[in-house]
């Protein structure tokens, strides 16, 4: 379980390496995607209770893909302990889970976007 650091409304980037037995499997056609909560378990089958979605549909043939949190997906989130991971939903319907972990959210004394 892997435990991400975020600073509340600054850019963060997550690459994510897919693989298949070992081996680097393209994710073209595929979505990756990233979920966080709450609650490390809820059961809405729509994600509507999320605090932050993210669908990345530009993987690469060689299995990366990058996850971009930006400034305006944190910025409103009291700082706290969040729940994410990280799915990848194949065009043939399959889908597999990259990672999970935890998300410290820091607070900022700069809370402006603009």
């Amino acid at each position: 379980m892997a435990k991400l650091k975020i600073n509340r409304g600054t850019t963060y980037v997550i690459s994510v390496q897919y693989q298949e037995d070992g081996v680097n499997t393209s994710l073209s056609g595929a979505t990756v995607r990233f979920t966080a909560k709450t609650e490390e378990y809820t059961t809405s089958t729509t994600d509507a209770d999320a605090v932050i979605t993210k669908n990345v549909t530009d993987g690469t043939a060689e299995g990366v893909a990058t996850i971009t949190i930006d400034p305006a997906d944190t910025a409103t989130l009291v700082p706290d302990k969040y729940f994410y991971d990280i799915k990848v939903a194949l065009p043939t319907g399959q889908v597999y889970k990259i990672d999970e972990g935890q998300i410290l959210l820091d607070g900022s004394p700069t809370n402006r976007l603009a």
